[in-house]
């Protein structure tokens, strides 16, 4: 071994020959039993980040892991399509041609998403091999390759056919800048300090007017009605009474409806119903006007009246300023409250009314919940059980339908004729209502989520029984953040359930989300992002791997700091010297299983043994409960604490005394035995470094990948560990007293003992 660590020597070296041997694909293990993954697909817009790493190095130590234990293992990679974000980054592209994708037409714009697809797509393919990954590369997916794009179709057809999925116009979250519809959880929002206006209002042929409190007054150029509690005494007198909107002087009923919060600023609400998803209801209940002011880029149109033109922020200033000019503005006041931006641009989300495609989710969450319930799927932290059921028992119906050209287009086609849709998997020839053969597609595409609720089952052959699917489903395990709950794996539980009739993965492990060692989002504008292939290229993948889930990993966010890589750099250097220490006093040893005779073992060879069995047992348990971080810390504390900072320095002098040659040989077994266990625990954690020391050791197997996990003995000496905790007190206080009086640690001491039990004299 060279005398200094190089971990990008030996890294692609290893990485290579493990690909090579076809390690990383499913092969036959000692048990029967299956281990499942699926990869939580990143987007192909997206380059490798220190979230994407941690996430993975999650699966690929669960995976190593159960490899080594003898299951036969499948980790499936793949990649998300990413309606929104990869359109905006082909049109950024194309924009720097003069071109626009209007410009180009549906056709050619989508040739040119395919174009960057196959050039960029699989770049964090690449990035994540660096990081040591062990996916059956050979299985991997896209959500928009020819066979998801199949089953895709079928579920769609089929929720339609059975009255899941329909067609409605009803209040969305819309993207004025990205242009498209959002679910209501692709909206992030915020809570500002803003204001909240008083306006007044005046009655029809009266001189006095009704105050009406709002936070968006340039929504009022659509109210259609304002609406009281009639349960709030100081509004009874006001039944049958008309007003007259101010500024646009349209006439305005006053409705009494029990959704009014009478403590809500003057206890009257103006109800504009095609832009407040409440309002919406509202204006379904009373049979109002529904007047959409604002176009799909949020500028006024021609309902608008004089304010046409404007953009939705210029409006409210407009309209102000005319409300304080004509006298209609009563008073302002600081307010709290919530807004929703686009999870993707950021841009304010506007309540739109739109015809949109749904999804009727209510007997889904039903029967997901269950399954939940019943323990079908657990979820660690089990805390998250109260988040999942909270949000499924007030689901609404998932708007399903994306105002964009990227994506899985809709099955359905409109007749010319009729304007009816027909809903199929494949072009039908005719109208399914009146016959006719004049069709036209539906333009919008499926919500990525859609798509990416059905991976678990799709990945391995479904709607086929492919042999992969019999035998891998239900999948093992998924590791994904907490923040994606219900984004994701509340809508694979839903899907599964309906499409398999079985869960889609019997447990749930959500990881923290990464921060920066401040607790802040890493963000491009904060400048504190962290590069991880520069991290891997500086200190090593091992020494980040180990970095990143060392932690503990107790609240939704992790800190992260380049401070921490450097840490265990130190360690994966103390493994390369300790090993190297091991092995050449290794060089006349030949290897047997069985251990020497236990009574040539002296109290250090006991005590070593026992504490590496008990490791052995913390942390294959660790492992089995997701505990990453308890794992790391007692691998860390008992090769660097125990095994090289007391056994090899205890032992170094019987190596060199070859005049007693079963003691020398017993220290030789032990420290053989102990490194190459200790480095098969060590393994799903630090890939490379283990390989390339147990390659080394004599009597290794082909690979520590496919290597057996160890297993504990049964066979313990009880007294060892406290007769060793007595003897290293000593020692310790020996070493003390040394510093004490100035004795330099290479001169020779003798100590007298004076023990106060005299059971400790065999020591």
């Amino acid at each position: 071994m060279k005398k200094r660590y190089e971990p990008k020597e030996i890294e692609k070296k290893w990485l290579d020959w493990w690909e090579k041997r076809d390690y990383f694909s499913p092969r036959q293990g000692i048990k029967k039993e299956t281990f499942c993954m699926i990869m939580p697909p990143p987007n192909i817009t997206g380059i490798l980040s220190v979230g994407h790493a941690f996430e993975d190095t999650l699966h690929d130590i669960l995976t190593r892991f159960r490899r080594m234990q003898g299951y036969e293992t499948l980790w499936i990679p793949g990649t998300d399509h990413a309606g929104i974000a990869t359109q905006n980054v082909v049109e950024k592209s194309l924009a720097k041609e003069g071109v626009t994708r209007q410009q180009l037409g549906r056709e050619k714009f989508l040739e040119r998403v395919w174009q960057w697809k196959e050039k960029y797509g699989e770049r964090i393919f690449f990035q994540l091999r660096s990081l040591g990954v062990s996916c059956s590369w050979k299985d991997k997916s896209f959500t928009m390759d020819k066979e998801h794009s199949a089953a895709v179709k079928k579920v769609f057809v089929e929720l339609y056919q059975q009255g899941y999925i329909y067609r409605g116009d009803y209040i969305v979250n819309w993207c004025p800048r990205c242009g498209t519809a959002l679910s209501d959880i692709e909206v992030e929002y915020e809570e500002i300090r803003g204001k909240l206006y008083y306006i007044k209002y005046p009655f029809k042929d009266e001189e006095e007017y009704l105050v009406v409190a709002t936070t968006r007054p340039e929504t009022m150029l659509g109210d259609t009605a304002v609406a009281v509690n009639p349960k709030d005494e100081r509004f009874k007198k006001l039944k049958g009474k008309k007003l007259i909107l101010p500024l646009l002087e349209r006439e305005l009923p006053i409705i009494f409806d029990e959704y009014v919060d009478p403590e809500f600023g003057t206890g009257a609400l103006k109800i504009t119903p095609a832009h407040d998803a409440n309002d919406f209801l509202i204006g379904k209940k009373h049979n109002l006007p529904f007047i959409n002011v604002l176009s799909k880029e949020a500028i006024i149109n021609e309902k608008g009246g004089i304010y046409q033109g404007l953009d939705r922020h210029k409006c409210r200033e407009k309209v102000l300023a005319d409300l304080k000019k004509e006298n209609y503005l009563e008073k302002i006041e600081d307010y709290d409250y919530r807004i929703g931006r686009c999870y993707r641009c950021q841009e304010i989300v506007e309540p739109y009314l739109s015809s949109q495609w749904f999804v009727r989710t209510k007997d889904l969450a039903k029967e997901a919940m269950r399954a939940v319930k019943e323990k079908e799927v657990e979820f660690v932290p089990s805390r998250w059980e109260k988040n999942y059921f909270q949000w499924m028992e007030n689901i609404h119906d998932w708007c399903i339908s994306r105002q964009l050209w990227w994506g899985h287009q809709l099955p359905a086609w409109y007749c010319e004729s009729c304007g009816k849709p027909t809903v199929a998997e494949d072009r039908p020839p005719a109208c399914s209502s009146c016959g006719n053969t004049e069709l036209r597609q539906e333009e919008d595409v499926l919500d990525t989520w859609f798509s990416s609720g059905l991976w678990p089952f799709t990945t391995l052959g479904w709607p086929e029984k492919t042999e992969k699917l019999e035998k891998f489903y239900p999948t093992s395990v998924l590791c994904p953040a907490w923040d994606i709950l219900f984004f994701w794996v509340a809508r694979m539980i839903m899907m599964g359930l309906k499409f398999t009739g079985k869960v889609p993965f019997h447990k749930v492990y959500l990881h923290p989300l990464i921060s920066d060692e401040k607790g802040q989002k890493m963000s491009k504008s904060r400048g504190n992002v962290i590069d991880p292939l520069i991290i891997m290229e500086n200190y090593g993948t091992d020494a980040f791997r180990f970095a990143l889930v060392s932690p503990q990993a107790d609240s939704p966010y992790l800190p992260f700091s380049e401070d921490r890589v450097r840490g265990y750099r130190n360690f994966t250097n103390k493994i390369w010297n300790a090993s190297r220490f091991v092995l050449m006093n290794l060089e006349d040893f030949v290897p047997q299983e069985e251990k020497p005779n236990p009574e040539l073992m002296r109290l250090s060879d006991k005590w070593i043994l026992n504490l590496y069995f008990f490791l052995i047992k913390e942390v294959t348990l660790n492992l089995e409960n997701f505990e990453f971080s308890q794992a790391a810390h007692r691998l860390y504390q008992f090769f660097w604490g125990e095994f090289c900072d007391w056994y090899i320095e205890l032992v170094k002098f019987r190596l060199l005394d070859k005049g007693d040659l079963s003691s020398c040989y017993t220290a030789q077994w032990i420290l053989w035995y102990i490194l190459k266990g200790t480095l098969k625990l060590l393994h799903p954690f630090i890939p490379f470094i283990t390989e390339e020391i147990y390659q080394r050791l004599p009597g290794a197997e082909e690979s520590i990948m496919v290597s057996p996990w160890p297993l504990p003995s049964k066979k313990m000496s009880p007294d060892a560990n406290k007769e060793m905790h007595l003897l290293r007190e000593i020692i310790q206080e020996a070493r003390t007293i040394r510093s004490e009086i100035g004795i330099l640690p290479q001169i020779e001491i003798e100590l007298w003992l004076k023990p106060s039990n005299m059971n400790n004299l065999n020591i």
